[in-house]
């Protein structure tokens, strides 16, 4: 019977599964980002957004006002292949419709694009540092309206770079910020390229599964 007693420890341990840590291989990643940046183009994700804008004429002119809306989304999936590194997939869509309450000015800009991410984190206690990069390829639209119509669709190239840190706020769950550098190109109708760079902070929240 004592002996008994002993074992019943010895099969609790053997029987018990500790979890698994947050950045061990074969875990999955899901994570929503957002971008503040140091320019024009792609400064702006993961937002909703409405905005008015009032031009007044110099000389007394009646003005224009315009209004314009924005959705822009930016999830995230990857796996973990190894300890600490993850590779994955980013999504990017984004639309912005600026009309004109004064006439029948429409515009519209949307993006839509995929491509593949990469991460690596280094554990060094309460947070953990890591560096990324990636890269996208999909579509950019434009379509306009003021009387008569038009439309110009270019193929959209995008690849980044950065580092930042994480830090764990439960098992599961991450906040992270990484500064870093974006850019887009795409091509227009006379073959002219468009290059935008952008360097800037990005924020999101990461689950981990």
């Amino acid at each position: 019977m004592k002996k008994l007693f002993l074992l019943i420890p010895v099969i609790c341990l053997l029987s018990f599964k500790p979890a698994k840590s947050q950045l061990e291989q074969g875990r999955v990643l899901v994570s929503v980002t957002s971008t503040i940046g140091l320019g024009d183009f792609g400064t702006n994700l993961m937002n909703i957004g409405w905005t008015t804008q009032n031009v007044k004429y110099n000389g007394g002119g009646d003005g224009s006002t315009y209004s314009t809306y924005s959705i822009n989304f930016l999830p995230r999936v990857g796996y973990f292949v190894i300890d600490n590194l993850v590779i994955g997939a980013d999504l990017l869509a984004n639309i912005k419709i600026r009309k004109s309450i004064d006439s029948d000015y429409k515009y519209t800009e949307s993006t839509l694009a995929i491509g593949p991410f990469a991460r690596y984190y280094f554990k060094t206690g309460k947070i953990y540092p890591f560096v990324e990069a990636n890269a996208g390829f999909g579509i950019y639209r434009e379509k306009w309206s003021n009387g008569s119509e038009g439309e110009d669709k270019e193929g959209l190239f995008i690849y980044g770079f950065g580092a930042g840190i994480a830090k764990p706020i439960g098992k599961n769950v991450m906040i992270d910020a990484l500064v870093g550098y974006s850019s887009q190109t795409w091509k227009d109708e006379d073959n002219d390229r468009w290059i935008y760079g952008t360097i800037g902070l990005k924020a999101g929240i990461t689950l981990l599964f």
